[in-house]
């Protein structure tokens, strides 16, 4: 029986249980993994999820920058594996579109589950309440018909006329032309070209105010208030001419690390993680030799994206295209819909690697900033208050790139001087210090000289710059300390060794994304003890 997992990030996305052998079982979706993933394994008066977890031998996961994202990826996900323990998502519908016909005199809008060839659509939306209430924006806007060829061919003027939700083209109500140019600024509209229709309502909405016709008003501010607040930004699913491909690698020693998501009708259908041993030690040969051997044994996307092209990558885009039959590009993006997927694809990498096997990635680190001790154990530091009150401190601990969460700390700053290195000095002090009597609760009140606790971290993690380093390399020279340090600034990401060199990590890297995580953990407590002591705190 599958066990709960400790280490899923508390971050949207979605989840995937299998068997031992890889079959996927269910499917679901979580604003935060973590704390949905939790529940599986609570209920223990489900025999569907019994049997479910009976069954499952692993558990996958995929992070999504929002839930919206999740659910359209789990939708797609669903349809492409049908796992036998999904039931909603499992049929053939798909999400809703709005639909405007082009091939007619006179165009009409509907609410459709896809779009035929020819026809302008928006979509997939992922809520048909909203999709219908969009659409009847557009007609109380532009009066596109919404009837069926049946009703329309029996030219006479319906309920939608008389409440101005349609210009009757079916009975010669408005001029063809005067109605195509309708139908067009209808489309401009739901492509995000909205500021003309805009600026319009707003006139009508302070002309129906000032004629006293305020339930006319009221309607009219509505329709903005959905303009302003309808947007279509998810590059879970997004809208393009080919199929296309993510691929993206990390060679850690002799093993190498893919991840793959496969874009189909521009939605993301399925995403793997694999992980081989390899010869070859350039990331280049390593990276052409699996695309090689990767696509002999499956169709080949229009465009293959990658994070960065590999030597004679304009060759393997030839013997691409030979095996595809048509042209097959590989290339590289800095910014855009695709952009955000690989950025996903690189994050989702390193949290499979850290789940694998975190020594790889340890090797690389040490390697990478000369530290004297591979870095299994990494403690991280910072400082929060507001000018100067109610200061506190932070201690995050990960053990093989995992939280280990019992080992948290938080520290009330007591006696430092004004300002974070002095801070920074106090809770190191307590952290390691010996002549010292331990702080009340916030740091371990009975093992305070435990071998446990005094257990030295291999790497120490400062959130700030330089000035923070300096102060940290004091303490550690003062009370002896073995461990490597390093400091982490915001903003640029540039990371500050011990020796007061600098250096900016590849973004989206592995070991920038494990440092950043650190840090990032560490704030989020500091500030989060922070803000419940000013709660708590007159004044």
């Amino acid at each position: 029986m599958l066990e709960n997992k400790q280490d899923l990030p508390e971050k949207p996305g979605i989840y995937i249980f299998k068997t031992a052998a890889g079959k996927t079982l269910y499917i679901g979706k979580a604003l935060n993994l973590k704390k949905r993933v939790s529940q599986y394994f609570q209920k223990k008066d489900n025999p569907l999820l019994q049997n479910l977890l009976q069954r499952a031998g692993q558990l996958d996961y995929v992070v999504t920058a929002t839930e919206h994202d999740a659910l359209l990826l789990e939708a797609n996900l669903v349809r492409s594996y049908q796992p036998p323990f999904n039931i909603r998502l499992k049929d053939d519908k798909n999400f809703p579109f709005i639909q405007i016909t082009r091939n007619e005199e006179f165009p009409g809008i509907y609410y459709s589950r896809q779009v035929d060839a020819g026809n302008f659509g928006l979509g997939p939306l992922v809520s048909s309440q909203k999709t219908r209430k969009l659409i009847d924006t557009v007609t109380r806007l532009f009066r596109l018909r919404s009837c069926a060829d049946t009703v329309f061919k029996k030219g006479i003027p319906c309920l939608y006329f008389h409440i101005e939700r349609c210009s009757a083209p079916c009975a010669g109500k408005i001029d063809p032309r005067l109605y195509q140019r309708h139908a067009r600024a209808a489309q401009d509209f739901l492509l995000g070209r909205k500021r003309k229709v805009a600026l319009e309502l707003a006139g009508m909405m302070r002309r129906c105010s000032a004629a006293l016709d305020y339930e006319q008003a009221q309607k009219i501010k509505e329709d903005l208030e959905l303009l302003e607040s309808f947007s279509l930004r998810s590059y879970i699913s997004v809208r393009a001419r080919a199929d296309w491909d993510i691929l993206v690698c990390s060679s850690l020693g002799h093993e190498s690390f893919f991840a793959f998501f496969s874009v189909v009708r521009g939605q993301v259908r399925k995403s793997e993680y694999l992980n081989l041993a390899t010869i070859d030690s350039g990331e280049d040969e390593i990276m052409r030799g699996f695309i090689l051997d990767f696509y002999r044994r499956r169709p080949l996307p229009g465009e293959i994206v990658v994070s960065r092209l590999p030597e004679q990558a304009d060759v393997l885009e030839r013997l691409l295209s030979v095996q595809a039959g048509r042209r097959v590009r590989l290339r590289t993006v800095r910014r855009g819909q695709k952009k955000k997927i690989l950025d996903l694809a690189l994050q989702n990498l390193a949290l499979f690697i850290q789940k694998s096997d975190y020594r790889f990635l340890a090797a690389k680190i040490r390697q990478q900033l000369h530290l004297r001790f591979s870095p299994a154990h990494i403690e991280g530091y910072d400082i929060s208050h507001l000018g100067e009150k109610n200061r506190v401190g932070a201690r995050v601990v990960f053990k093989n790139g995992r939280p280990e969460k019992s080992s948290y700390r938080s520290y009330i700053i007591r006696s430092a001087a004004a300002g974070d290195t002095e801070a920074i000095k106090e809770v190191l002090l307590r952290r390691f210090g010996s002549g010292t009597e331990p702080p009340r609760r916030v740091d371990p009140p009975d093992d305070f000289n435990s071998k446990s606790w005094r257990e030295q971290p291999d790497l120490l993690l400062i959130d700030g710059g330089l000035p923070q380093l300096t102060a940290a390399r004091q303490i550690k020279r003062k009370l002896g300390l073995r461990s490597d340090l390093l400091a982490l600034a915001k903003g640029e990401e540039r990371i500050f060794l011990e020796d007061g060199s600098s250096l900016l990590l590849t973004p989206g890297s592995l070991s920038r994304h494990l440092f950043q995580n650190i840090r990032d953990e560490a704030h989020r407590r500091a500030v989060g003890h922070h803000r419940r002591r000013r709660e708590k705190l007159p004044g």
